[in-house]
């Protein structure tokens, strides 16, 4: 039997159909835009370094700023005393009595130490006095480039000064330590300060070296500057006399 090849199947012929009709692309029109403008660069001055003594703020500036409390007058750098003392302005009073009958009448005046107790701090050329030490402003400030201080000897103590009384009954006269600020220019009696020793030994003599040396400090910081401006104003609160 011979193996013949089968035929071919019939395929009918190819017919191409019409391609898909495609919407013609539109392109919007272009906006205008207005022009870049480019402003003038305002002038400006040079740099220049900070001057402590011309950018120090004004007392009002300073007191609105930092505020005057114990806490902002130590700033970054601490004070450079503070304690707490007996502080009066002012010599004594003396009546008729005391004035011409000495030898019959103690010329010494008591006052308790509880009674004129205060907080000063110093700082600068300074010494802020406070009726405490969480007080948020000073009562006055002494500016101690106009006063020398002068250690009271207790076996002859100044004639303008004030005895002080302990405040307890375990307390005695030996417990305290006077050092007295005399004016400069004519050697008045201005303040007497009073330590309690038996507290703080080293108090009064630290108090005495800080106001002779207040007015060579060399070392000016933004604590300073600040102390200065605001203690000149509250030197304007001093009181005339403390008793």
């Amino acid at each position: 039997m011979n193996h013949l090849a089968q035929p071919a199947p019939k395929v009918e012929a190819a017919m191409v159909g019409n391609a898909p009709r495609v919407e013609e692309a539109k392109t919007d029109h272009a906006r205008v835009v207005e022009p870049a403008t480019v402003e003038k660069a305002k002038a400006v001055g040079p740099a220049v370094l900070f001057d402590g003594k011309r950018d120090a703020p004004t007392a009002k500036e300073a007191t609105k700023e930092r505020g005057i409390s114990v806490k902002a007058l130590r700033g970054t750098t601490g004070a450079d005393f503070e304690s707490v003392a007996a502080l009066l302005r002012g010599a004594p009073k003396k009546n008729f009595l005391k004035k011409y009958l000495s030898l019959f009448f103690d010329e010494r005046d008591f006052v308790s130490f509880g009674e004129v107790k205060r907080f000063v701090i110093i700082k600068g050329e300074c010494c802020f006095v406070f009726l405490d030490d969480s007080d948020i402003q000073p009562l006055y400030a002494i500016p101690l480039d106009e006063v020398n201080a002068i250690m009271e000897d207790p076996k002859c103590p100044d004639k303008f000064s004030v005895t002080i009384s302990p405040t307890s009954t375990n307390g005695t006269k030996d417990d305290f330590k006077t050092v007295l600020l005399k004016y400069c220019k004519d050697g008045s009696h201005a303040y007497q300060v009073t330590f309690d020793i038996s507290k703080d030994a080293s108090a009064a003599k630290r108090f005495f070296d800080v106001v002779q040396h207040s007015t060579k400090t060399k070392t000016v910081t933004s604590s300073i500057f600040h102390a200065k401006a605001i203690g000149k104003e509250a030197a304007k609160a001093q009181p005339t006399n403390d008793r």
